[in-house]
């Protein structure tokens, strides 16, 4: 049959493609050597390279060895012979056998080659995958800690057990994918005959079959020992972990396999001596009926018939295990638990001794605050606040809780005609600037009084910043080329614009005509080679994301979905809260996948010029230890932070959250109340079913109770599982001395303390507070509530919650009122000041001749009487320096008045 030769145009057609697909991935690994050697971490792309490429080519040589080996051997021992028809039945395969015989023809020997060298690529290239197991085997250590079933070292399931298993698995696959191909050859040589049943089979051919076949049931022993350690991690009980039915019937189930699989494998092995196929067909029969009855029906009857009736008591000391293995994985078993009597005994004297707590409540909400910065700091189209983070700082000698948000930009917002290459890669290349506010402080005009704000950054502090430019951001995922010969925008004056050119360490330089055609290639910019204001020194810089910047230097590492941006130093560094995770600590209950994690690492990227730094903070996470191990020199000792960055380091609101949603179960010792779930709480908004939007944790600049010192941390309340009143709440503090300490606090259980939504419930039941929100709905306002601040206070809790007027035109919140509910009273007025003073009245002036509320209510006013000043109105004016007079008589103690909000 002739055959037709392709076209010399298919020809070059398929050339070009070819070379295009190559010189792709060229491009992609050469400029990925070169980001990698920009951040200093040309070892992480090397050993990454070398284990991947290591594990997958032992692999790859070992199966071709093993699969080569034994068709060579079926070659040779098996030489062609004709088939032999039994009866005209047998026709077909006959005709079968003879096309598969043309087809190979004289290359039976090639025609093997190839096909056991794509298989073993197919099995190295899935081996690759697995080289983490292997270079964590290889370098991890002891967690110190044994596994409560049997007594090994839980290093032993994080490290070893899965290397193991990815040996059985690929021990499986290479005797199984050797004995169908093996099988093939005996086929096509007619050494094994399918229309001749159980004499289909020559001698040696069942000898050679036989020996695979008992080697890959010897390695499925091996696949049941193992399952015997994963049993640590079964669901099968009330709890993850080995439960009674377990370990009184899986455990001797497994063991029972194991003999029977390494019988069954004797006996294939001992069926070369054998006539027939009756010895190995039993065993395997035996095998098959083992597995079923065995190790599967007869766990099931115990399950249902011994631990079903009775589970509490058979199953109570593996819930203890479940408890102390769960608490030990989520780091709860640290966590100081404390009484809080949770009166209603708060005085207004008593907010005295809370000034510091109460000048640091945060009425702004950084989801609501982010479309008034859009509106009043975006400047221009161009510039966007994607995600504003509560801070503290020390402004003038005084530490103060804020909110900040970096000013990133987005090219696509450039006018249409202004979006070409050069504007969106050479000249529109950076951001610029942050915004902070205090979290207490409003205009007159219920706008957030800014500390730091315009460009260039203006300060009304000691803060200065003194590299403004913010190359590397959150949203910052397009490419560009600083340094070039064109100037790049810096930031909007007036009708013009100020210009730059890049002077920092970031980026890749252009260099010679091979990276320039390199770069071209993965950004599939062909510009890149025929720009002439692109020069050799030129930096070209990608990955800009900081998340995917992280997620390429340590990909085994879990990023907390909420970056922020410090000011230290002059500088904007950007900060990342990273976790080591995994699945794989016995009898652990696993959350969203997981069942151990630890924030071992923060993460630093300078937003002028990318320099990334991985801070090892957990010196007793083995498994960072062993990722340290595998890449030496990518982490850095936690001592070296600056200073300047360290205190601001905060307790992250993803592990927190986990870890409160961990506790509201774990918190319960004692195995017969958790079984019952008797005293098992939720979080405030989560339905009984743990369905619903939970409250998210807060963060607060306060001292606790029964504690002298303030500190930074975050607050979670905690409601019982089927109701809505508070049972306790848990925080987390931030600051560098006692980073990390975690306390719960508990309620008295026959005392009720109104929970989040009940106190949400009474503010909108009230009355006064209802008609005043029906009022501004009809005027064309929307109502924005804030989050609702659950702050404590001595031994009492007080509700704060901020509310907001949106115009339906303009997403501009202002801040309008305070909301503070204390005990049955709920007091709804235009600031936090007077808010408190309506629940609590006036404090008795002591030495000082002052009260909290009547200071603070000063304060407000002469703000109020400024800011009408500055806007002319003259009428306000003179009642707000009317009232403050009247406050400041009454401070003297020679008059008192009642102020008119």
């Amino acid at each position: 049959m002739p055959t037709t030769r392709p076209s010399r145009t298919t020809v070059i057609a398929i050339a070009v493609i070819a070379l295009f697909m190559l010189s792709g991935i060229a491009a992609e690994f050469y400029t990925d050597a070169l980001w990698f050697g920009e951040l200093g971490q040309e070892g992480v792309f090397w050993r990454t390279l070398a284990w991947r490429w290591g594990v997958g080519a032992v692999s790859a040589v070992a199966f071709l060895g093993v699969l080569w080996s034994n068709l060579m051997i079926a070659r040779r021992i098996a030489p062609l012979r004709p088939t032999r028809v039994v009866d005209s039945s047998a026709l077909r395969w006959e005709e079968t056998i003879a096309r598969m015989r043309e087809v190979v023809g004289r290359h039976t020997n090639t025609v093997a080659l190839g096909v056991a060298v794509f298989a073993a690529f197919v099995a190295g290239t899935a081996a690759a995958q697995s080289w983490e197991a292997f270079a964590l085997a290889l370098n991890g250590g002891s967690f110190g800690i044994a596994d409560a079933q049997f007594g090994r070292d839980v290093g032993f399931f994080f490290f070893t057990l899965p290397a193991f298993r990815a040996i059985q698995q690929w021990l499986t696959g290479a005797l199984v994918v050797t004995l169908l191909l093996t099988a093939f050859v005996y086929l096509l040589t007619g050494s094994i005959r399918p229309w001749d049943r159980w004499r289909g089979f020559d001698p040696h051919v069942k000898a050679h079959l036989s020996v695979i076949g008992g080697l890959a049931v010897v390695v499925q022993a091996f696949g049941y020992w193992l399952d015997i350690f994963e049993l640590d991690f079964s669901p099968r009980g009330q709890v993850v972990g080995a439960s009674f039915t377990d370990i009184n019937a899986q455990i001797p189930a497994y063991y029972i396999l194991i003999a029977i699989a390494l019988l069954s494998g004797v006996a294939l092995i001992v069926n070369i001596k054998v006539r027939g196929w009756r010895l190995p067909a039993i065993a395997l029969g035996t095998w098959v009926a083992a597995a079923i009855l065995v190790g599967g029906v007869y766990p099931a009857l115990v399950q249902q018939f011994r631990v079903a009736p009775n589970e509490v008591e058979a199953e109570s000391p593996y819930i203890e295990r479940n408890i102390e293995a769960t608490r030990k994985a989520f780091g709860l078993d640290e966590i100081d638990t404390r009484a809080f009597p949770a009166d209603e005994s708060l005085t207004a004297d008593d907010l005295v001794d809370n000034q510091r707590t109460i000048e640091n409540v945060r009425v702004w909400d950084p989801s609501v605050v982010a479309d008034t910065y859009r509106q009043l700091q975006g400047m221009r189209p161009y510039y966007e606040f994607y995600d504003v983070d509560i801070d503290r700082y020390t402004l003038d000698g005084e530490r103060r809780q804020v909110l900040v948000s970096a000013r990133e930009l987005d090219v696509t917002r450039l006018a249409s005609q202004a979006q070409t290459w050069v504007n969106q890669h050479l000249v529109y290349t950076h951001g610029y600037g942050v915004v902070l506010s205090p979290v207490n402080e409003s205009s007159g005009q219920g706008y957030p009084q800014f500390l730091v704000k315009d460009i260039p950054p203006v300060s009304d502090t000691d803060l200065a910043i003194e590299q403004p430019a913010l190359y590397y951001g959150e949203r910052t995922t397009n490419y560009v080329i600083a340094g070039t010969g064109l100037a790049e925008f810096d930031y909007p004056v007036g009708d013009s614009n100020a210009e730059t050119s890049y002077s920092g360490s970031g980026g890749v330089e252009v260099g010679g005509f091979v990276r320039r055609a390199a770069f071209a290639i993965r950004l599939s910019a062909p510009q890149i080679l025929f720009s002439g204001y692109i020069t050799p020194e030129s930096k070209v810089m990608f990955r800009r994301d900081i998340s995917a910047r992280v997620s390429e230097v340590a990909p085994w590492l879990y990023q907390d979905s909420d970056p922020y941006p410090v000011v230290a130093d002059g500088r904007i560094v950007w900060v990342v809260d990273c976790y080591t995770a995994s699945d794989r600590y016995p009898y652990s209950e696993r959350y969203n996948g997981i069942s151990y994690i630890r924030n071992s690492v923060k993460v630093t990227i300078d937003a002028y010029d990318g320099t990334t730094t991985l801070y090892a903070f957990d010196p007793d996470d083995p498994l960072m230890e062993a990722w340290g191990a595998v890449f030496p020199g990518l982490l850095t000792d936690a001592a070296e932070m600056p200073d300047e960055v360290a205190e601001h380091l905060r307790y992250p609101a993803d592990l927190f959250s986990l870890q409160a949603d961990v506790y509201k179960t774990y918190h319960m010792l004692n195995a017969k109340v958790f079984y019952n779930k008797e005293d098992q709480w939720s979080l405030p908004g989560e339905s009984a079913d743990g369905s619903g939007t939970p409250m998210d944790p807060f963060y607060v600049l306060m001292e606790l109770p029964q504690e002298d010192q303030e500190d930074f941390m975050l607050m979670m309340p905690f409601t019982p599982r089927t109701k809505a009143n508070m049972i306790g709440w848990m925080a987390a503090k931030s600051d560098p001395g006692s980073y990390g300490e975690r306390v719960v606090y508990t309620f008295p259980k026959q005392r009720l303390v109104l929970g989040p939504e009940q106190v949400e419930a009474r503010v909108n039941q009230d009355p006064v507070i209802s008609q005043q929100l029906t009022l501004w709905s009809q005027r064309g306002s929307g109502v924005v509530w804030g989050n609702l601040l659950v702050i404590p206070m001595d031994d009492s809790i007080v509700y704060i919650q901020p509310l907001y007027l949106q115009s339906e035109q303009t997403a501009m919140p202002q801040l309008t009122r305070v909301v503070v509910a204390y005990g049955d009273k709920v007091a709804m007025e235009p600031d936090l000041a007077t808010a408190l003073l309506s629940v609590f009245g006036e404090a008795e002036r002591g030495d000082e001749g002052q009260g909290v509320a009547d200071a603070a209510t000063a304060w407000s006013l002469y703000e109020k009487a400024v800011e009408a000043q500055q806007a002319g109105d003259w009428g306000a004016y003179g009642r707000y320096l009317e009232q403050l007079g009247d406050v400041l008589l009454e401070l003297s103690g020679e008059a008192s008045v009642t102020v008119e909000p």
